[in-house]
């Protein structure tokens, strides 16, 4: 189930890593909340950052933009890059106030969301002297054989008025026992070309864009542990991506090439969500309730270049493109249109 879920769409992927983000960070909390948070945001920090970047592949695959009332539906498909060093970070235990690992020297690799910990490594949790318990780290997507990261986005495209296009991403509301997730974002493209004198018979056209993207999604959960009791817990995420870019492409009949250069922005608000309640753990939260005790917050700002060629067939197009970014990417279009 969960490899179907990875592979329909990015929502779903999302609510993915969400669960193994839940498996052993609610644990964490038993070492209080400094703790917890330092570790949970350096364990999902790189599955946030890749979402946004993967938010904003596919926008476009021409800088040449649609005459007034002229359409475009698109599916596209991509995978993302996820590089050596988005797997893991180096733990030093003396940043942490009541952890420190069962063995092996202080400063330690272990995994992030798109890592894994092999073997497993465990960490005690102690204060004053006394060991309080002990928790296993999570695990990564890298635990599942998983080396990329798939999305698939449905959009549409219009031509206006004034050398403009609009595109618009939508999904519709999601809702499932475990997961609720919406997705939608809007483009605006401007062709330069149209607006200089001689440039139109030139087959080459330049153009501007900047797209949006917004994904709001909910992972719930019910799993107990020995060292927390828990009541409507979940995970939700909130995420906004920006790009811009400038494009320039060719425009012949059948077969053209497109590039650009660009930059990504936008930020992840992830949230454990629900009551806990610490049967063990240090005095500070020992015996209390926890209200939705975690906020992971990442954001990103980086540049991203793409080169790609388009196959026209009257109202058929097919596109691909590979994108340099923080995470790389290769990215597929089927278009239909006139």
């Amino acid at each position: 189930m969960k490899s179907l879920k990875l592979i329909c769409s990015i929502f779903l992927l999302i609510s993915w890593m969400n669960s193994h983000s839940q498996n052993g960070i609610e644990n964490l909390l038993s070492s209080g909340l400094e703790d917890a948070n330092r570790f949970a945001n350096a364990y999902t920090k790189p599955g946030s950052d890749a979402v946004v970047y993967g938010l904003a592949n596919g926008w476009y695959n021409t800088a040449k933009v649609k005459s007034p009332g002229g359409f475009e539906i698109s599916v596209i498909a991509g995978v993302s890059q996820i590089g050596s060093n988005k797997t893991s970070f180096e733990l030093d235990q003396t940043d942490y106030n009541f952890l420190s690992f069962e063995s092996g020297p202080r400063t330690q690799q272990v995994g992030t969301v798109f890592g894994q910990n092999s073997p497993d490594i465990r960490m005690t949790i102690s204060e004053g002297g006394q060991d309080i318990g002990s928790i296993t780290l999570p695990q990564g997507l890298a635990s599942e054989n998983i080396e990329y990261l798939p999305n698939i986005i449905l959009q549409g495209s219009i031509g206006l008025p004034l050398s403009t296009e609009l595109k618009l991403r939508f999904l519709p509301e999601v809702e499932t026992k475990d997961v609720s997730s919406q997705f939608y974002g809007f483009g605006l493209q401007h062709e330069f070309t149209d607006w200089i004198p001689g440039f139109k018979v030139l087959p080459i056209a330049i153009s501007g864009f900047v797209g949006y993207n917004k994904f709001d999604g909910e992972y719930r959960f019910s799993e107990q542990t020995s060292l927390i009791s828990s009541t409507n817990q979940s995970i939700t995420t909130d995420i906004n991506s920006w790009h811009y870019a400038m494009l320039v492409s060719t425009k012949l009949p059948v077969i053209n090439f497109y590039g650009s250069l660009g930059a990504v922005s936008g930020s992840a608000d992830t949230r454990l969500k629900g009551e806990y309640t610490i049967d063990a753990g240090i005095s500070e939260v020992q015996g209390t309730t926890l209200v939705d005790p975690l906020r992971l917050d990442s954001s990103v700002n980086g540049l991203r270049a793409t080169i790609g060629t388009k196959l026209t067939l009257a109202f058929f197009r097919l596109n691909v493109d590979y994108s340099f970014q923080e995470f790389n990417s290769l990215n597929v279009g089927i278009n239909f249109g006139i």
